[in-house]
């Protein structure tokens, strides 16, 4: 997920990135390839982000919307597009 980070990388309490992870050994701080933006307080939405979520939102709608589609892609869009419309709502950006 595309956000910043705010999360104290030397003592990350918190993080919800960190949550049922395996931290890879001498690994400090969050993990950001995890990071979940729309339920961890440590991700910050910038202006600069809600351009890309709301392109993400769009094609997520086009995946979702096509009847070529498969079901278990179809569901795969349809939890992106939670967390997209979910980001952009608490950014109060474009729904």
């Amino acid at each position: 997920m595309l956000n910043n980070c705010t999360a104290d990388h030397t003592n990350p309490v918190g993080a919800v990135c960190l949550e049922n992870a395996i931290v890879p050994e001498g690994h400090t701080g969050p993990l950001d390839e995890r990071c979940l933006p729309d339920r961890c307080a440590n991700g910050m939405i910038s202006p600069e982000h809600l351009p890309i979520y709301d392109a993400h939102q769009r094609t997520q709608l086009q995946l979702i919307n096509s009847p070529a589609t498969p079901a278990c892609r179809r569901d795969l869009a349809e939890r992106d597009l939670d967390i997209a419309r979910s980001v952009l709502k608490m950014a109060g950006g474009a729904q």
